[in-house]
C-alpha cells in the first residue's frame, strides 16, 4: 500500500545542486557588493553553470508537474529582474527598507546573483565599461536568459500534457477499464 520512494543519484544531484545554487547566490551577492570576486568563486561558478545546464538537459524529459515548477520559477525568476531593474531605472533603490531586504532574500532563491557575476566578467574584464552600464547591461542579459528559460521550460510543459501526462506521470488510456 504504502511504497517508499528510494532517492536515485540525479535526485541527491538535484538536491546539492539546489544547496550549490543558494550558495553561490549569496556569495555572488556579497563578492558583487565590493566586486571581488576570487578565483575560488570563479570556479565555484562555473560547477554552478554547469550543474544548472546538465539540470535543464535532465529535465527536458521530466514529467508534466516538474516541468510547471521549472517553467514557473523562470517566470518568478525573470518578474524578480524585471522589478529590479524597473526599480534601477526609477531610482527607488536608496536606502535599506523592508522591501528591499525582501527582495534580496527573494533574489537569493534565482539566478540573478550568478547572471550578474558572470556579465560582469565578461563587461569589466573584456570590454571594460563603466559600472552604470555594466549592472544595466547585467540585468538585462540576466532577464534574458531567465526569459529564455521560460520559454523553454513552458514549450516542455505543453509537449508533456500533448503526450497526456499529469503531474504523476503518463497516463495509460486503458487502465481502470472493466468489460
Amino acid at each position: 500500500m504504502g511504497e517508499k520512494k528510494r532517492w536515485t543519484a540525479a535526485d541527491f544531484a538535484a538536491v546539492g545542486w539546489a544547496a550549490l545554487h543558494l550558495y553561490t547566490s549569496v556569495s555572488a551577492f556579497g563578492y558583487g557588493l565590493y566586486q571581488t570576486y576570487t578565483t575560488r568563486f570563479w570556479i565555484l561558478l562555473g560547477v554552478w553553470l554547469v550543474g544548472l545546464l546538465a539540470l535543464d538537459v535532465r529535465l527536458a524529459a521530466g514529467r508534466a508537474g516538474l516541468l510547471r515548477f521549472a517553467k514557473w520559477y523562470w517566470g518568478f525568476s525573470a518578474a524578480l529582474t524585471a522589478g529590479v531593474i524597473l526599480a534601477a531605472e526609477l531610482d527607488l533603490i536608496r536606502d535599506v527598507n523592508g522591501a528591499l531586504i525582501f527582495l534580496v532574500l527573494c533574489s537569493f532563491l534565482t539566478p540573478l546573483n550568478q547572471l550578474l557575476a558572470f556579465t560582469w566578467l565578461l563587461s569589466k574584464e573584456l570590454a571594460g565599461l563603466p559600472a552604470l552600464v555594466r549592472y544595466s547591461g547585467g540585468c538585462g542579459a540576466a532577464l534574458f536568459v531567465c526569459l529564455l528559460h521560460f520559454l523553454y521550460f513552458t514549450w516542455l510543459h505543453r509537449r508533456a500534457e500533448k503526450r497526456g501526462e499529469t503531474a504523476h506521470g503518463p497516463v495509460d488510456p486503458g487502465a481502470g477499464t472493466v468489460e
